[in-house]
């Protein structure tokens, strides 16, 4: 199933990319370097979590930069 993307789509998908590029990532990279000063990473939870959803983001940037494309 190969769906043509209208220009409309594709507009949604550039907003949603900006914004996490511009708005999102910057905010999680912070919160990593924060987390991360908590101490010991082996068992430092926030830390995991915070990589965790810095990684999610990256991979929806990934996806919506291809879609786009």
């Amino acid at each position: 199933m190969h769906d043509d993307l209208t220009a409309q789509d594709i507009e949604m998908m550039q907003k949603e990319l900006d914004h996490r590029k511009l708005e999102l990532m910057p905010e999680l990279i912070e919160e990593v370097k924060r987390t991360r000063a908590f101490g010991d990473l082996s068992e430092n939870f926030e830390y995991k979590a915070a990589k965790q959803e810095l990684n999610k983001c990256k991979r929806r940037i990934r996806y919506l930069e291809g879609m786009i494309s």
